[in-house]
């Protein structure tokens, strides 16, 4: 079967499409799932808890006393953050690393509210858990 001259021009086209496509994950390297380019900030989480009260429901220790799992929101120009969790003898701090994709010509959408998790690597038992920015108690129940 030999391919004519328009099939020729459509496996063309999609070829460059591909090329293209990842000539910019490329650029924008693989750390993310997020189409467009980004600035990586640190955010409070007390900044970013997702009710207007701050109250100790939107952060959960489970019953397991290592599961943390906190409600947050963010806004239309930032990405889902990560929730990172730091681990010391007297203190657990908690940090959000957002991902701002703000900049000239590029829309922003309405934003969300996610619920976030991270495990310990020991228990949370009578140490503080704390916000890494602000360095103030970040407010929780146990389950």
């Amino acid at each position: 079967m030999e391919l004519t001259a328009r099939d020729k021009r459509w496996i063309a086209a999609v070829g460059m499409v591909g090329i293209g496509i990842a000539a910019c994950y490329a650029a924008w390297g693989d750390e993310s799932d997020y189409p467009l380019p980004y600035k990586r900030r640190d955010a409070s989480v007390l900044g970013r808890i997702a009710l207007e009260d701050p109250s100790t429901r939107n952060t959960a220790v489970a019953a397991d006393d290592r599961t943390i799992t906190m409600d947050v929101a963010w806004n239309g120009c930032d990405y889902r953050p990560d929730l990172m969790v730091r681990e010391a003898n007297d203190q657990v701090t908690l940090l959000l690393k957002r991902r701002d994709a703000s900049g000239p010509d590029i829309g922003c959408e309405d934003g969300g509210i996610a619920q976030l998790k991270v495990v310990l690597h020991q228990p949370l038992g009578t140490r503080a858990l704390t916000d890494t920015v602000t360095g103030k108690p970040v407010p929780h129940t146990h389950a």
